[in-house]
């Protein structure tokens, strides 16, 4: 356990969160093929792992959840800001994929006048069948032991903006035990759920 979290530590250097080249990238099953993870955050059921990766073109966030509860609203919650300007509230240069574990209750969100807006600002629009969008592709997976989100993105999406680097935060619900988690953690006495919400706080790739 010691050794894992050194060699994350390592990963996110400082104030920033390296996305590691890598030259191929294993079935989403075999998530021990694919090294260390960028980051650990810490559930009621053990250490979730994600990883950052740059793989030719494309940017791939993955993460391996341990779950062995199952509940269709258990969440994985992905924040990016483009660069521009990281505020106070989410703004139109945000972007929220909120992936469930029943994928077709996913949501994707953009930042509007410090608040996550769903597509045509419809409260009831939830993902269905579909798996990919502007940009983006996602691929999910369950078991007994737990479940895996993976975000491909095209590259474009880590450019930055004026000078800024993008930066971005996660936050996992799990139902059982009810609770919920987030990186970075939150500030003392904050809940989980204020750091999606709080793009100031999020933490600047390094490219």
């Amino acid at each position: 356990m010691i050794a894992l979290l050194l060699l994350v530590a390592q990963t996110a250097v400082g104030d920033t969160l390296r996305v590691r080249r890598v030259d191929s990238i294993p079935d989403a099953a075999d998530s021990a093929r694919i090294g260390p993870p960028s980051l650990v955050i810490r559930t009621g059921q053990g250490l979730a792992s994600i990883w950052l990766l740059r793989f030719r073109d494309t940017v791939q966030i993955f993460a391996a959840i341990p779950d062995t509860t199952y509940y269709w609203g258990d969440d994985f919650v992905i924040s990016l800001d483009l660069g521009s300007d990281r505020g106070a509230g989410p703004e139109h240069d945000d972007f929220q994929w909120y992936f469930r574990r029943m994928v077709d209750s996913s949501v994707i969100y953009r930042g509007r006048n410090g608040r996550w807006e769903p597509p045509r600002a419809d409260p009831d629009w939830r993902l269905g069948a579909e798996r990919s969008g502007a940009g983006w592709t996602v691929a999910a997976g369950s078991s007994g032991t737990g479940w895996w989100v993976r975000l491909r993105l095209e590259p474009g999406w880590l450019d930055g903006a004026e000078g800024h680097r993008p930066a971005i935060a996660f936050r996992i619900y799990d139902d059982g035990p009810a609770g919920w988690f987030a990186w970075p953690e939150p500030r003392r006495g904050a809940q989980a759920t204020s750091v999606e919400r709080t793009p100031s706080a999020w933490v600047p790739l390094a490219p």
